[in-house]
């Protein structure tokens, strides 16, 4: 098969999985994501309504095409916190596509809007590939005071020079970081190239899952997967990345309100 055939038949591959009707969303979420095919390559802003939580997803790279991490942003239930809950979802650079101009000033821009009508609101972020480094390089630009805040990084991947060293930014409570490896997926070429973090020092918990290992789909664990890294428990783990995150919260007390 020629080149050119072998990408017609990629492409199509790729249109037909982005077209297959998801499941749709656990009641209680807020705003109810959009699943259609168009609605899927959306971002869904944080906005500026009273709420005690907000749940901020951001995606990597290739996110708006894709749909890696949105499947997460969709079938993860509501906190079982107390207070108001919102949920945003973002491209890891704002939406603007632009591979070496890359900005998260979008995103800082809407968490400070939030953060002024909502004081004192805790923050819950979950950043998939260049959308990890994008979680901690808008919590080191933001300089609003807020609530607790607990991150989960999914096989987190830096964005140029900005996200060395792999930092924990200031005034993170609690930070799951998960990766796999070693790469054996085409998928994950752009991963392996971007500059995979894999174990970060200062995270407060570290969840390795191996590529030679399959999910419960019976797929290998990649990087193009996070949803199987957010909710499978790894080997030698009692619980998954999501259970700990909810841990996290209840120990932080995350949604009551302040005095």
């Amino acid at each position: 098969m020629s080149l050119s055939r072998q990408f017609a038949a990629a492409l199509l591959l790729l249109t037909l999985s982005a077209c297959q009707q998801q499941p749709p969303p656990p009641e209680g979420i807020y705003p109810v994501p959009d699943t259609s095919f168009v609605g899927r390559r959306l971002q869904q802003r944080l906005t500026t309504e009273q709420a005690d939580v907000a749940v901020i997803f951001i995606g990597g790279f290739s996110e708006q095409v894709l749909t890696h991490l949105r499947r997460v942003y969709e079938c993860m239930p509501p906190l079982p916190t107390q207070g108001k809950q919102v949920r945003a979802f973002y491209a890891w650079d704002g939406g603007r596509g632009c591979l070496f101009f890359h900005s998260t000033s979008l995103i800082q821009r809407d968490l400070r809007a939030f953060l002024q009508a909502n004081p004192g609101a805790d923050l819950v972020f979950v950043g998939h590939s260049y959308g990890g480094s994008a979680v901690m390089d808008v919590l080191r630009h933001l300089n609003t005071p807020h609530g607790r805040t607990v991150v989960v990084t999914l096989d987190a991947v830096s964005c140029r020079e900005r996200s060395h060293p792999r930092e924990r930014a200031e005034g993170v409570d609690y930070w799951v970081n998960v990766y796999c490896e070693p790469y054996r997926h085409f998928k994950d070429l752009a991963a392996a190239v971007g500059g995979p973090w894999r174990e970060c020092e200062q995270a407060d918990l570290n969840i390795a899952f191996s590529g030679k290992e399959r999910d419960r789909a019976d797929r290998r664990y990649q990087h193009a997967q996070p949803l199987p890294l957010f909710e499978d428990r790894a080997p030698g783990q009692i619980y998954s990345a999501y259970e700990h995150m909810v841990s996290a919260c209840n120990r932080l007390h995350v949604g009551l309100k302040k005095k």
